[in-house]
């Protein structure tokens, strides 16, 4: 089995991303974002800054807690919200799991293309909050 810590390559690099963001009231807005992930020193974990329109910025990390045998990310963003999700592997696509956010994160298989799809639970209820792609910038 690959070392846990180096199938977070996946998400390294220089991304560029559009789709469309949702609210409670389920309208539809224009995502577009540019993030950015590298690897922190000694490469166990991997930063990922984000910059999408509204504004709306995410710091997250990602990596593998050895304790819990889980992949996890922590995230903060502008507006004053920190999540926590754990993350599960399936082949190319990556599960983030929150109490109030979940989101699906599928690779192309040539791992140039990210495809997001997120949810959150605002009255217990999972609705869709974005769906993007994202592509890599060379």
């Amino acid at each position: 089995m690959a070392d846990e810590h180096t199938l977070l390559q996946a998400f390294v690099g220089d991304w560029s991303a559009e789709g469309t963001a949702r609210g409670v009231d389920l309208a539809g807005t224009p995502w577009r974002s540019i993030h950015s992930a590298r690897w922190h020193s000694g490469k166990q974990f991997v930063v990922q800054d984000e910059r999408a329109n509204g504004p709306f910025d995410t710091m997250s990390f990602l990596g593998w807690d050895q304790e819990r045998s889980t992949y996890f990310s922590w995230s903060i963003e502008n507006h004053g919200y920190n999540r926590e999700y754990l993350l599960t592997r399936d082949s190319d696509t990556w599960t983030f799991t929150g109490d109030q956010e979940r989101a699906t994160v599928t690779f192309s298989e040539d791992g140039r293309t990210q495809t997001h799809h997120w949810e959150f639970r605002p009255d217990g209820e999972w609705i869709t909050l974005c769906d993007r792609v994202a592509r890599r910038v060379d």
